[in-house]
């Protein structure tokens, strides 16, 4: 069943589950297709696309984050879908949060914490992309979506990189490395082939990246670090193997990167922040805007710019040259 829902899904056209709710109400008694069934075509739609794991995993997220907070909006038919239960939606799942455990005399105890702005709006986002597949002409509420803040330190100083990246056993050492030097995302080191990674011409062509196919150009550094892995990681398909042969899972990864940031002082800095970090470096060294976009795979310069600080240092040396300390072509001067 599910192959045949997946041959149906039309790579770059209207998803089935949108077709059915464009024929809602006409004779022959079809029902008009729930968000559910919606949901569900539109990471099929991805998937037939070429789009990576990721996007599509996080469809799925959403629609666990529905069915445990508005299970309601879930079986609702899409084409009777208002501004309200957006709202409702979001509302519900700020209220809500996420449960996570204090460790109190020795036992677990459980309770709620508001959910990130940013957290929310991803949801939000794959509510609209779905929603604009079936009813083009809906406008999904702008005023849904929380301002996010934009000013969290998503870069490790040097001393931090110390703490966090080689504490860590291999080979999340490696996997975490590999991150920082090359902006992958997690999905992207977690399932990389070894057919994919081109050492001699110190590249990784990455068949389905997020933003669609890419290649990623290896440094000195990473084609090092690439190399010395593959020469102990056995004869597996997957640059990164688990103990069982499969990919590790993406909480495998989050959860051994979490307990040793948090080991290094560090209470909110996840692994994707890894891919902001190293634009960070990038911009850091002087390297001008679109350089750092293709280097990480980023469609626009406001979305690198979300993502990538400018450090102390840049702006001290910024400051130098406007007092004409030094010259003007110190910083920035590259590509």
């Amino acid at each position: 069943m599910r192959e045949q829902r997946r041959r149906e899904a039309r790579p770059g056209g209207v998803a089935p589950g949108a077709e059915a709710t464009r024929r809602s109400g006409r004779a022959g008694g079809l029902a008009p297709a729930t968000l559910r069934q919606l949901l569900e075509y539109y990471k099929l739609d991805m998937e037939g696309r070429g789009k990576g794991e990721e996007s599509a995993s996080r469809v799925d997220y959403t629609v666990a984050v529905l069915e445990a907070l508005t299970p309601e909006l879930l079986a609702k038919p899409v084409g009777a879908i208002k501004d309200s239960d957006i709202f409702a939606f979001r509302n519900v799942r700020l209220r809500e949060g996420r449960l996570v455990y204090d460790l109190v005399d020795g036992k677990k105890v459980p309770h709620r914490v508001p959910a990130k702005p940013s957290t929310i709006n991803r949801d939000l986002r794959t509510l609209r992309a779905a929603l604009k597949k079936a009813r083009p002409d809906y406008r999904f509420p702008a005023g849904a979506f929380f301002k996010e803040d934009e000013t969290r330190v998503r870069w490790l100083r040097p001393e931090e990189e110390l703490l966090v990246l080689e504490a860590m056993p291999a080979p999340f050492r490696e996997i975490a490395k590999l991150a920082a030097l090359t902006l992958m995302r997690m999905s992207e080191i977690r399932l990389l082939q070894r057919a994919d990674v081109h050492l001699e011409q110190g590249v990784v062509l990455l068949p389905k990246a997020k933003a669609g196919a890419r290649p990623v150009i290896l440094s000195a550094a990473a084609r090092k670090l690439l190399q010395g892995h593959l020469e102990k990681a056995g004869s597996s398909g997957l640059v990164f193997p688990g103990p069982n042969g499969r990919p590790y899972s993406r909480e495998q990864v989050g959860k051994v990167f979490r307990r040793f940031s948090r080991g290094a002082g560090l209470q909110d800095f996840r692994f994707h922040d890894l891919r902001h970090h190293g634009a960070t470096m990038a911009l850091n060294a002087g390297f001008t805007a679109p350089i750092v976009m293709a280097l990480g795979g980023w469609k626009t310069e406001r979305m690198m710019r979300r993502y990538a600080a400018v450090t102390d240092q840049t702006l001290r040396a910024a400051a130098e040259a406007v007092s004409g300390a030094v010259g003007l072509t110190t910083v920035g001067s590259r590509g």
